[in-house]
């Protein structure tokens, strides 16, 4: 694999997670529904700690996808970082006062936390944080 930045590394793992969790989303509904009407319209919890819906699925495969693609070279991590973690904030401080964005976008409960710390995290790593590059042997 030869040598990846650490905010590579973040972008992977941020992009495997989401990608992840877009996935789990669809497929909790699947189970024991026979309609894919309710699995558009319907709002339903992600293991039973985070309210989604469609559109909240189709956002966390966007971002999974992007940060795996980020994860090719620095520039994009970088970038990728930047602009996911400013908008995971965004959405975190918008769930305190909007619990569901424009009737749309559930935002509220643990999605608020989560948002707002892994937005943290991205945009420390998209800002702030060195670029370092750890050797692999």
């Amino acid at each position: 694999m030869g040598n990846r930045a650490l905010v590579q590394t973040v972008s992977l793992v941020f992009g495997v997670i989401y990608f992840a969790v877009g996935v789990l989303g669809f497929i909790g509904p699947l189970i024991g529904t026979s309609s894919f009407i309710t699995i558009t319209q319907d709002r339903h919890t992600l293991l039973g700690i985070a309210d989604i819906n469609l559109l909240h699925n189709l956002v966390h495969l966007v971002i999974g996808i992007a940060g795996l693609a980020a994860a090719s070279s620095v520039a994009n991590s970088r970038s990728f970082c930047q602009v996911v973690g400013v908008i995971l904030l965004i959405l975190g401080l918008l769930g305190v006062f909007a619990g569901n964005l424009l009737g749309v976008l559930p935002l509220a409960g643990f999605d608020i936390p989560l948002h707002l710390v892994t937005g943290a995290v991205l945009a420390y790593f998209g800002f702030a944080a060195t670029v370092s590059v750890r050797s692999q042997a």
